[in-house]
């Protein structure tokens, strides 16, 4: 098939399209795994999160190395897709609400990326059994760790995003109508079942995150619903 040159040098726009289409399924894809994915993984989790208990912790993961080795395969899935995650729904938000995604945009945005600052003691732990170091070094080792300012103040943009961050996206894609609604109002939810956690254990906190891969799905809806010309169109007249 040949390809038409504009005046410009550039290709058709036939060929642009196709472009958008790579970027628009693309984000489609991502966009409910890594709540999907942190959901399975606070489900296979041997030990109850937000316990402070580091001795149990490394009792647990001794107990359960399958499960949390998984784990640690899923967080890599679950690192590469967050932020594309919220990429896709704030893009298809933007042309509705654009101030209101470039608020939810920033929170959420550096909260997610400050999460590549965050210690992960799980794998500190596996490493240190594999090499026989004793369960109460490791526990030591393991609150140390956590205990640290540096890791504290890592952790603090990942918190507000995570919570804040979430009900405005939740609120966002409410507004913007990309979606059935009752997939924005489960993100907004999210962050609620998360943490008032009154059956205690980690149902609930996978439970939060499951809802917040349905409504990040509320993207994927959108851009599976959208052609690949209005991928990239400017926001709509106030």
């Amino acid at each position: 098939m040949s390809t038409t040159v504009t005046e410009a040098g550039g290709r058709t726009s036939a060929a642009r399209r196709d472009h958008r289409r790579y970027w628009r399924l693309l984000l489609a894809a991502a966009a409910p795994v890594a709540g999907l994915t942190l959901a399975v993984t606070s489900a296979l989790t041997p030990y109850g999160l937000g316990d402070d208990d580091d001795s149990a912790a490394v009792a647990a993961i001794a107990a359960h190395r399958g499960a949390v080795e998984a784990n640690m395969w899923l967080g890599v899935l679950f690192v590469t897709t967050l932020v594309p995650g919220a990429i896709a729904v704030l893009w298809v938000c933007r042309r509705r609400n654009p101030t209101l995604t470039a608020v939810a945009g920033t929170v959420v945005l550096l909260g997610f990326l400050s999460s590549a600052g965050n210690t992960n003691t799980d794998l500190l732990v596996l490493a240190g059994l594999d090499k026989g170091v004793a369960p109460g070094t490791l526990a030591t080792l393991s609150g140390a760790m956590n205990g640290m300012t540096v890791v504290s103040v890592a952790l603090l943009p990942m918190l507000i995003a995570i919570t804040l961050g979430r009900i405005l996206l939740g609120v966002l894609l409410w507004r913007a109508r990309v979606a059935p609604r009752w997939m924005a109002a489960a993100l907004v939810a999210a962050p609620f079942v998360e943490f008032v956690n009154v059956t205690g254990g980690n149902a609930q906190p996978a439970i939060g995150w499951a809802l917040t891969g349905v409504g990040f799905a509320s993207a994927t809806v959108a851009l599976l619903r959208m052609r690949d010309d209005e991928f990239d169109l400017p926001p709509l007249p106030a």
